[in-house]
């Protein structure tokens, strides 16, 4: 197999897998997204370096591929134990794309999809993107082919409209 074959291939491999190998990685690494991406990685640059070798084989590269990212999360993690890390108080407070703490981010995933099925459709998307999915309103508008602006002023709507829910509910608001 030629350089620009085996590129080829490898590439159409990495479009093919590349989605069910990162549902592997984050479910292996306990939802960390960092982790699963880097373990990803990992496996990818390992599988290019034997790719000659894996196509030759029988049976299925998906499944040795995900055989490889299950293994990056744990050389990851064996990796991670020796890292002693900082003291609770000494580490920021981080936020998401959006500007909400990740505390406060994580409160507002729980238990909101009931609320959010109340919201306009609009708003719903736009609120399932920008704050479940933690994209950012820039590339929320991409998808939904609106200005950031617009995606913006639907979620400030969507915010006003799920305060009302809450007072309405009598639910207890933690944002």
């Amino acid at each position: 197999m030629t350089e620009p074959d085996r590129g080829t291939d490898f590439e159409a491999f990495v479009l093919e897998t590349s989605a069910a190998f990162s549902r592997v990685a984050r479910a292996e690494a306990g939802g960390d997204l960092h982790s699963a991406e880097d373990a990803v990685q990992v496996a990818y640059m390992r599988m290019f370096t034997s790719w000659e070798k894996i196509v030759a084989r029988p049976g299925n590269r998906a499944a040795y591929g995900r055989t490889a990212v299950r293994n990056a999360v744990i050389d990851q993690f064996r990796r991670n134990q020796r890292v002693t890390p900082a003291p609770l108080q000494e580490l920021p407070e981080q936020e998401s794309r959006i500007g909400i703490p990740d505390a406060a981010y994580e409160m507002i995933k729980e238990g909101i999809d009931e609320l959010v099925a109340k919201l306009p459709d609009r708003q719903r998307q736009v609120i399932t993107l920008c704050v479940l999915q933690d994209i950012s309103p820039e590339d929320a508008g991409k998808r939904l082919r609106l200005k950031e602006e617009s995606v913006k002023s639907y979620i400030r709507m969507a915010i006003k409209n799920l305060k009302k829910y809450v007072d309405e509910t009598g639910e207890e608001g933690t944002a």
